[in-house]
């Protein structure tokens, strides 16, 4: 399923999800030398709503997300910032993953995950949720 979202519909959608699931979330960053990568539970801290706040009229445009790792109590901030008339490309998918199977001589192929799914936005943020693709479509549809 794709969607493509502004800031405030992902933010809603992301809380939504939160609420009934947890998120496992992937940050990674192409470097020149190599890529970094962020990896965590993901807790939405803070989403954007469409109202114009303060005495200028500034509109609110980021997601906080809090990613917990193993060795941190508190964890790191990470902010999606929403730009003005541009949409998030997401794609919701079940998970993917290879067996491997050591006494096999067949091709290893790719099998699929009903019970877990993928929440990418671009290919830059992944979610995994512990839920099939049509438990997390009922969720953005309400």
């Amino acid at each position: 399923m794709k969607l493509e979202l502004t800031v405030c519909e992902l933010g809603e959608v992301l809380k939504k999800i939160e609420e009934e699931y947890k998120l496992d979330i992937l940050v990674k960053s192409t470097l020149s030398g190599g890529w970094m990568t962020i990896t965590g539970e993901a807790t939405i801290l803070k989403v954007p709503i469409d109202v114009k706040v303060g005495c200028c009229g500034k509109r609110n445009n980021i997601i906080d997300i809090t990613i917990k790792t193993e060795n941190q109590s508190d964890g790191i901030i990470v902010k999606l910032t929403g730009a003005k008339n541009k949409k998030f490309i997401i794609d919701i998918s079940s998970t993917r993953y290879k067996e491997v199977s050591s006494n096999k001589l067949t091709i290893n192929e790719i099998k699929i995950n009903e019970n877990e799914s993928k929440l990418r936005i671009d290919e830059d943020i992944i979610f995994t949720i512990k839920a099939s693709v049509n438990e997390i479509a009922k969720i953005i549809e309400n």
